[in-house]
């Protein structure tokens, strides 16, 4: 946990930096915030996903692939991130490919310009000073026939919802709305 401490560093200063417009600085700080997740949780930078609180929907700030997409009705009860903003309760499931839930997004074209299905997932909620902000999802995407990777564990819940609560300052600074 001590890396968060210096990504946090890291973006206090992207986001001070005089020389970068607030439009520089978000897509930089979300790359590095999704970089370090990816790297912590043994995932692609892909399989990241942050969602930002739009009033009453939530909305993709990464993938950047996603940023466009349609933003999720935070009372809406299928899409697993409204059930977690709204709750403010964590989420696990390493079957997760087999629960109902939206797939819209998931055959949405990656960057590589194939779409795959998330197989296992949790996610958190983002929150500053009691208030929910957002939430951040790791997944293991994979096409039909190849290896989701190992399951997710009670302590990487932990971890995830340790650090959402570390990076929400930072990210509120730097989301744009």
């Amino acid at each position: 946990m001590n890396d968060v401490n210096e990504l946090i560093e890291e973006l206090r200063t992207l986001i001070t930096a005089s020389e970068y417009s607030a439009s520089e600085r978000f897509p930089a700080a979300m790359k590095r915030v999704a970089g370090f997740l990816a790297d912590v949780f043994g995932v692609e930078q892909a399989e990241v996903a942050i969602l930002w609180n739009r009033g009453d929907s939530l909305a993709f700030v990464w993938p950047e692939f996603l940023a466009e997409a349609r933003e999720l009705p935070v009372k809406a009860k299928l899409p697993i991130a409204a059930r977690i903003f709204r709750s403010g309760t964590p989420f696990l499931d390493n079957r997760f490919v087999g629960r109902e839930h939206m797939v819209e997004y998931e055959y949405v074209k990656e960057e590589d310009g194939e779409s795959r299905l998330i197989w296992k997932l949790m996610g958190a909620a983002i929150a500053v000073d009691g208030e929910r902000l957002g939430v951040v999802q790791i997944s293991r995407k994979r096409s039909a026939f190849s290896e989701p990777g190992p399951d997710f564990t009670p302590a990487d819940l932990e971890a995830l919802e340790k650090l959402a609560a570390r990076l929400g300052p930072s990210l509120k600074a730097v989301v744009p709305y």
